[in-house]
């Protein structure tokens, strides 16, 4: 992260969209104010780093990206992972985050990965969801939680009776 604040998002965009200007399947001119609001978090900018330098690799030149469905993976998906896993250069230190990171991008894309049939796809994404990950161990905990005030209040009847039973 010693760098990041040399990075231009506008300029890592622009250049990616550029490689990627014969493919990508809308015709509308690119606005970037509405989605790009990323200098402020260096774990996000870091984020839009490595998905320009994906999208940038000469094996995915030729894939008909989708601009909407990029743009709506950066505005809904990518800061929900940011805020998940820090820093940033966890997605790509943790080979399993890395291969999160390329599956929930090709997910929003519709890209399947070459061998891999569509349902296999989706089930390997999901296996390693850091976010479905997050919301079992929630889950988990609540239900601990609640495993304990059960546990609480039946120590405390039989407490009570107990009590009413050395009164009597």
């Amino acid at each position: 992260m010693l760098y990041l604040e040399t990075l231009s998002p506008e300029a890592l965009w622009n250049d990616t969209l550029i490689f990627q200007s014969k493919n990508l399947s809308l015709k509308k001119e690119i606005k970037y104010h509405n989605w790009l609001e990323v200098k402020n978090d260096p774990n996000l900018l870091g984020l839009h780093g490595l998905i320009c330098y994906l999208l940038c690799d000469i094996s995915l030149q030729g894939l008909n990206l989708n601009l909407d469905e990029l743009v709506r993976f950066l505005k809904e998906r990518l800061p929900t992972l940011s805020n998940c896993v820090q820093p940033y250069t966890e997605w790509t230190s943790d080979s399993e985050r890395s291969e999160e990171l390329v599956r929930a991008l090709f997910s929003y894309l519709k890209i399947i990965p070459e061998g891999e049939s569509e349902k296999y796809s989706v089930d390997r994404l999901r296996s390693i969801d850091t976010i479905e990950r997050i919301r079992i161990l929630e889950e988990s905990k609540k239900a601990q939680e609640r495993a304990k005030e059960i546990l609480r209040k039946i120590k405390e009847a039989e407490d009570e009776a107990a009590s009413k039973y050395n009164r009597e």
